[in-house]
């Protein structure tokens, strides 16, 4: 076959040897950029979207270890039977957090329901207490309300309403 090729090449001209040298050569790049260059950089960017979606699930993995850990180190505002704390087991926990200073109003509705009025309050320290006492405090939220005070950042103006049954 080698024989045949050389018999071929030596009937062409010297610029058309040539010029299939150069085809010869041009052809296994021009490929290699076509097709392997894009099929690399897709694998590039697949084993990056890996890496961070690895990256992702531990970072879950250590807030939902870290949620865990903090939820067994609260105490639970309920009494004995297991049902909600009423008003003086949220204004308990409410002086825990240190916004018992910043509630306006702590009212009682008909059925169980609570209303938690503040006309200015920390926001950060009321979300934090909302969600570190939410999950078993024995009450769901049943409407929230936050307006930020132009005239004093980082505090909010908030009205909670809890009804009994929560998780």
């Amino acid at each position: 076959m080698s024989a045949r090729l050389i018999d071929l090449l030596l009937q062409r001209s010297r610029r058309e040897r040539q010029l299939l040298a150069v085809l010869a050569v041009l052809l296994p790049l021009a490929l290699a950029l076509a097709l392997l260059l894009p099929l690399q950089e897709r694998r590039q960017q697949a084993e990056a979207a890996r890496s961070d979606a690895l990256a992702l699930q531990a970072w879950v993995r250590a807030r939902a270890a870290e949620k865990a850990a903090l939820d067994a180190a609260l105490p639970l505002p309920r009494d004995a039977a297991g049902a909600p704390a009423g008003l003086s087991g949220l204004e308990q926990g409410l002086n825990t957090a240190g916004l018992r200073s910043a509630l306006s109003e702590l009212g009682s509705e008909g059925g169980g329901a609570v209303t938690l009025r503040f006309d200015a309050v920390d926001f950060l320290r009321l979300a934090a207490w909302l969600s570190s006492v939410h999950p078993g405090w024995g009450y769901s939220i049943r409407s929230f309300r936050f307006e930020a005070l132009e005239d004093a950042p980082g505090k909010a103006a908030a009205r909670i309403t809890l009804v009994p049954g929560g998780s």
